[in-house]
């Protein structure tokens, strides 16, 4: 197998819970090739979190289209956000759990068109399990530019992450529930 030194430019979770993520490099020419690397979710979620992320520089083995052995160069330097969740994995992580069993609801508490605020209720509910309630908030002063416009859908979604952060037993905060953070894919 030949052995290639890359740093991660962007990682894709979309499959892991089929046994396969992907990432892509920051490599010249090599922009739209996506490098996949199958296994057990659990090992793929541990993968994830010491050497496939997002600018660590790693070196893994290739042939024939298929990654070995992957081995971490250098960590990239962390942020304070990332650790943090994000709606999209919460949402996914739910659904692969309690597949069949998972319902939400949400309900618009307060809303005031004026001053454009937002107070959105959110229950999770997973059969036989229980039910997690909590309330996510929008005002003009704690939205991002892209969403300010879109309040009632940013408390909706803050609201939905925290009940699915109760009820998937996650502490970590979720990115959009503090503001401006990945707003670019909340609408």
């Amino acid at each position: 197998m030949k052995k290639i030194t890359r740093t991660i430019k962007a990682v894709s979770t979309g499959r892991i819970n089929e046994g396969s993520i992907g990432f892509i490099t920051d490599q010249p020419g090599e922009e739209k090739k996506w490098y996949n690397v199958e296994g057990d979710p659990v090992v793929l979620k541990e993968l994830m979190k010491n050497i496939v992320s997002k600018g660590n520089t790693i070196e893994f083995e290739y042939e024939n289209n298929k990654v070995g052995t992957l081995t971490l160069i250098k960590a990239a330097e962390k942020t304070k956000t990332d650790d943090m969740n994000n709606f999209d994995d919460l949402l996914n992580d739910a659904h692969a759990k309690y597949p069949d069993l998972l319902s939400i609801r949400t309900e618009l508490i307060d809303n005031n068109w004026t001053d454009k605020c937002a107070i959105v209720k959110a229950t999770v509910e997973i059969k036989g399990l229980g039910t997690f309630t909590a309330y996510g908030d929008s005002t003009q002063e704690n939205c991002g530019d892209i969403v300010k416009k879109h309040w009632i859908r940013m408390a909706e979604t803050r609201a939905i992450a925290r009940a699915l952060r109760w009820a998937t037993n996650n502490a970590a905060t979720a990115k959009e529930e503090i503001g401006e953070i990945g707003e670019e894919n909340l609408l």
